[in-house]
This record gives structure tokens, sequence and C-alpha cells, in this order.
């Protein structure tokens, strides 16, 4: 039989991202949220956090760590159900998205459920190719991830696509490309990615150009503000989504470099197969919200 008591120490120590921070949130101290996941691991038999900074899960932890989530949800929803009070009144959401999805559409897809439903909600922002890891790895109960994979334990919905195109600023493609959009010029020219896990650019150029991929020199911004005004500021040439960037070609701050480089990106809703009433609550809504968003933005409506 586990011992829960000890479980969710470990989930604090891998939610909080240390020991010292664990131990304030349980109310214990850092020497007992040691020994708790210590004699965890014991009783288990196996490690289950690789004891470095921030502490991370091994793949036994992991499994440990989206049994227990699933099991808190479920007592939760229990608790609810039998008109006990919980412990605050509001229940924790941790979800995973990628920057341009919490940029476009995300906040103002589920907004209306969060006004309405006593929770707090985490967002975990990773490029949309990675989003996966934190759902595999325990840390959030469901992701948006550019990704169609069969994940033993969990079920995916598509929600819609966002297109992406090639854009920079008029001066930076007068300087890079001043005979067109060709492999040698696109090759010495700066791009930029979000961050190392980021393979749209990777994909448009090899829609454009084929084999062998090119490498030109770049930029890693991971913010997406900051992403979209290094573009601007003419630091460097990427693929941003339509929506966010028809305002700056319409207004003059922005051009599409190549029409051939456009990507229509899938977007799949992946959640726990045996969710609470709570998580599929909230997975209609950002489903049909976010389907209705991506395509208003297809049809070019704001």
């Amino acid at each position: 039989m586990l011992d829960y008591r000890l479980i969710e120490a470990l989930a604090a120590v891998l939610a909080e991202r240390g020991f010292a921070r664990a131990a304030e949130k349980l109310c214990i101290t850092q020497s007992a949220v040691s020994q708790r996941i210590k004699q965890l691991e014991d009783a288990i038999g196996r490690v289950l956090i690789v004891r470095e900074t921030p502490p991370r899960a091994t793949p036994a932890g992991e499994r440990l760590l989206r049994h227990y989530r699933q099991v808190a949800g479920l007592e939760e929803e229990a608790i609810g159900d039998l008109g006990v009070s919980g412990k605050a009144g509001f229940r924790h959401l941790p979800i995973a998205v990628n920057a341009d999805c919490l940029s476009v559409w995300l906040l103002d897809a589920i907004a209306p459920f969060l006004r309405e439903a006593a929770i707090t909600l985490e967002i975990f922002v990773d490029d949309q190719d990675s989003n996966l890891r934190f759902l595999q790895s325990g840390l959030v109960a469901g992701c948006v991830s550019s990704q169609r994979l069969a994940l033993q334990g969990f079920t995916s919905t598509r929600i819609g696509a966002v297109r992406y195109l090639l854009a920079a600023a008029p001066g930076f493609r007068a300087t890079w490309f001043p005979q067109g959009f060709d492999r040698t010029s696109a090759a010495r020219a700066p791009v930029i990615h979000f961050n190392r896990d980021d393979q749209l650019q990777h994909r448009a150029l090899a829609k454009v150009f084929g084999r062998p991929q090119i490498a030109p020199p770049a930029h890693y911004i991971p913010s997406a503000e900051k992403f979209n005004e290094a573009i601007t500021l003419g630091l460097g040439y990427a693929m941003i989504p339509e929506v966010q960037a028809l305002p700056g070609i319409q207004n003059g701050s922005l051009v599409e470099i190549d029409t051939r480089a456009r990507l229509d990106t899938a977007l799949y809703w992946y959640r726990w197969s045996h969710s609470s009433d709570l998580l599929q609550e909230f997975s209609k809504v950002l489903i049909s919200n976010g389907k209705r968003l991506l395509e208003a933005a297809a049809r070019g409506e704001s």
C-alpha cells in the first residue's frame, strides 16, 4: 500500500523545484522532507529523484507523480461531491502550452471557465514540439502540442491549426535578400529560434530548399513578445503566426519573405485518460473555444 504522505513530499519537491521550498509548503522541516522521500524510495526500491538543482524525477518518480496527481484530483472531486469543504476552496490545475498559443488564443479560450470555476491555473511554457515532456513527467494534467502521438494513459483531441509565415523587417530583407530568397542568402542571414527545441524555422527552410538542410547563424529568444520584437528590429528572420504577422505586414513593419515557407501547424490537447470531472470540463471548454478562435484567425477575423 502506497503512503500518500510520502508521495506528497515527492510531489512538493518537484513542483516547488527544491527541498527548502517544499518544506515551507508542507510546513515541515527540510530534513523531514528528505526523510520522507528516502523512506518512499526504500519502500519502492528505486531512486525517485535526481538530487540536482533543480531536482528532477527519475522515470519511476515520474510514474509515481502522475499517479499521485490523478488520485489527488479524484479525491478533491469526491470531497466536493460529499459536500465536505476542501482545503482552500480553489483547486490547482497545471497545464503546458507553447508561447504562441499563450499569446494568441489560449487565455481567450479558457477565461470564461476560469471566471466561473474555483481553480488556479499554472502554465508551463516550452516549444510546441517539446510540451509532452511536462505531461509524461507528471508535472501537468494536460498540454497543447503539435505532435500527434499515441501515448499510453493519455487522450488527445485536435483543436485546430495555426498558420505560420516566414517574416522579417523590410530593411532586413533588403540587406540579406536583395536578389530574392535563395539557398545561399538564407544560409547566411541570421535566423531567430524561440529555443533550441524550436524546429519551425528548420521545417520552413526544408520545405523551400529541400535537402541538405541549411543551418543559418541563429539567435535564441525564449519570449514570445521579445521574439516578435527582435524580428521587427531587424535582428533576424523567423516563422510567426499569421494572425500576429498581418498587422505588421499591413502597417509596413514586417514583410513575408516567401509564401512557399508557409506552414499550417496542427495543435492537439492531451490529458489523462482517467480525468477528473474538473479536467474533463476544462478540456471541453479549451477544445471548443480554441477551435472557434483558431478557425476565426484562419478566416482573418480578430
